[in-house]
């Protein structure tokens, strides 16, 4: 038996994989490729198929060892049979997940105040209302947007799982196996994975955001130190004289609410060790779970290839 070779100058018009599909398919940029663990013997079709490729794509490798092979392949398993290891780099909170956007815009009053300290006790009022009162929503929008981003692989069983994604790799070397020793000789489900974690309380919780959500903002909240009084010195007034020449104030108020911004993303930056921190034993704990079934799962399948490899 020999290897089946696609060089570079494929130009994806699939021909090979209409006439013989059980030797080619389609990759994710369109062109074609050999089926994993597929090996040619003397088959006219296929010859006609390669003698045929109009960029002369395709052509015969080596003659191929199959029980080496095989092994080959076993031994990708027993190594996916480690499971997923999740490191603190992987669910990182990077600096794109550090930064507060704006808050609610407080900016300026008419000059409707009858003295200098009225228009500033009217901004504070302001302040506290439209901005000061907004901080927890602020850093539950970042946490969120972490959790949605980073911490969703973990929880999800979409195709950017990280579930989906091993499942896949495992299901290909499971190919390559059952291509290897003939598909007759194994279950028709034999190529299948579909292993998950269970689908328990914590992750219920991550997917409503009960977790990595409200709960991480007294997180931060500890890095926040400032009352909304501490910002009334950047609530400044201005006075102009009336049509009855009486001095009259407003209150300028935006400087300050730029300054609660800069001092909840530096409370986010402070905070985010111990988001990982928390956040890396949530993951763990459903990736545990998800390597306990997949060792199962991968065990039962290397019983099976067992009894062909001699």
């Amino acid at each position: 038996m020999k290897q089946i070779i696609i060089n570079e100058k494929c130009n994806g018009c699939g021909m090979c994989v209409v006439k013989c599909p059980n030797y080619f398919e389609s990759n994710d940029d369109g062109n074609a490729q050999v089926i994993k663990g597929v090996l040619a013997g003397n088959d006219a079709v296929l010859n006609t198929v390669i003698s045929e490729c109009p960029v002369k794509a395709i052509s015969f490798g080596g003659e191929v060892n199959i029980k080496q092979s095989l092994q080959e392949e076993v031994n990708k398993l027993k190594a996916f049979a480690n499971g997923l290891n999740v490191k603190r780099e992987d669910i990182a909170f990077t600096d794109a997940y550090c930064t507060v956007t704006t808050f609610p815009y407080v900016g300026s009053s008419s000059y409707e105040y009858s003295s200098s300290s009225s228009a500033e006790r009217a901004g504070l009022s302001k302040f506290r209302d439209r901005a000061y009162s907004q901080i927890d929503s602020k850093i539950l929008d970042v946490i969120t947007s972490y959790r949605v981003n980073i911490i969703k692989p973990y929880y999800s069983t979409d195709e950017k799982s990280v579930y989906t994604q091993l499942n896949k790799k495992i299901s290909d070397v499971l190919t390559a196996v059952s291509n290897l020793i003939g598909k007759n000789k194994l279950p028709s489900d034999f190529c299948n994975v579909d292993v998950y974690p269970e689908r328990d309380t914590v992750w219920k919780m991550l997917e409503k955001g009960e977790i990595i959500g409200e709960n991480f903002v007294s997180i931060v909240r500890r890095e926040f130190k400032y009352s909304a009084s501490d910002y009334q010195t950047y609530i400044d007034w201005d006075d102009m004289e009336d049509y009855r020449g009486k001095d009259k104030y407003c209150y300028r108020a935006q400087e300050a609410v730029e300054e609660l911004r800069k001092d909840v993303q530096s409370a986010v930056r402070w905070a985010r060790s111990d988001i990982e921190e928390n956040s890396l034993g949530y993951v763990n704990g459903i990736v545990n779970d998800y390597n306990r079934k997949l060792k199962t799962f991968l065990d039962k399948k290397l019983s099976i290839i067992a009894k062909f490899v001699v």
